[in-house]
Parts: structure tokens; sequence; C-alpha cells
């Protein structure tokens, strides 16, 4: 489209207007924007992208692509909060009974407390089998807690005693809580 003008007569071509791209991000109210993700098309702000090989996509994306990873239901997590329950209150009872040796006892459970954490990850792993949970470490590290922590209860009232090597139990079930979560999360 052209239009004249009116000075010297001559077709001068009509700027363009530019074209209107801004649309709302969706996430946070926080302005206009031009970026879209790359996979489902919606508006985003650049900070609420995230960036891929193949473009910029938004959390919803990213969100429903990580769940596609994980299977587990509801009596999955409860399948391992009673495993781990169960071995928690076995390795509570035999960190208390490695705890009363006296000095040895801390070489014993620093060698013992992974090993523990590893078998208690492997044993919950065998019993899922494919099953995959977002969070199974972290019903996993709170149900062997649980577990142990009735079992050293005599060892809590001799810490408050005056036995300082009655916290050595404490430190193998600290180390085989943090063997689990490394098994688990892997």
């Amino acid at each position: 489209m052209t239009t004249q003008d009116s000075s010297t007569g001559e077709a001068a071509p009509a700027l363009a207007a530019p074209p209107h791209y801004d649309y709302a991000c969706q996430y946070v109210a926080s302005g206009e924007t031009t970026l879209r993700c790359s996979k489902c098309n919606r508006p985003l702000m650049p900070k609420d992208a995230k960036r891929t090989p193949t473009g910029y996509v938004c959390t919803y994306y990213v969100k429903a692509r990580v769940a596609t990873f994980y299977n587990a239901g509801i009596e999955h997590y409860v399948l391992v909060a009673i495993v781990a329950l169960v071995l928690g209150a076995i390795s509570g009872f035999v960190l208390n009974f490695v705890g009363n040796i006296g000095f040895f006892a801390l070489i014993l459970v620093i060698f013992a407390g992974p090993a523990i954490g590893a078998l208690v990850a492997e044993a919950i792993r065998r019993v899922l089998g494919r099953v995959r949970g977002m969070y199974f470490w972290l019903t996993a590290a709170i149900a062997l807690v649980i577990g142990a922590v009735f079992l050293l209860l005599p060892s809590i009232f001799s810490v408050l005693a005056g036995n300082i090597f009655s916290l050595i139990p404490f430190l193998g079930l600290g180390l085989a809580v943090s063997a689990l979560v490394a098994r688990m999360r892997i």
C-alpha cells in the first residue's frame, strides 16, 4: 500500500504498523511477553522459561514430562513404608546391640551404617520391581528412622544419664539413612 506525499506528489511507501505480539504470561501476572513455549505454545516470561536443546519450554511441560517417568500409586508408597519400617526396626536392634560394645563400636558402626542403608534400599527395589516413585526415598527414610528410633530409646535415656558412647547407634542410623537416600535417588 502506498500513500502520496503532499509536498512532492510522489508515491511514498506507507509505514506498516508493527504486529502486536504481546501476550500475558500465564505463570505470574508480571507483564506481557513475546516468548512462547516451543512444545505447547503457551506464552511465558524469560524468567519462567526452562532452556532445552530444542528451545525454551514452560514449567507445565517440564512437570508433565517428568511425571511420565514415575508410575507409582499409593499402594506402592505404603509398601515402601512397611518394608522400611520393618527393616528399620531390625536395624535399630542391630545398631543398639553394636553400640553397647564400647569404643570399638564406633569403628563397627561406621561400616555397618552405610551397609544397613544399602541393604534396605536394595530390599525396597526388589520388592517393588520396576515401579518408580518420585518420593520413595523420602518415604523410606522417614519409615527407617521411625522403625529404628523406637528400639534406640534406651540409648536416648543413657545419653541423658551422661553416657556419651550411647550416641554411637545414632551415628549409625544417620549413616544408614544417608546411604538409603543416596541409593534410592540414583
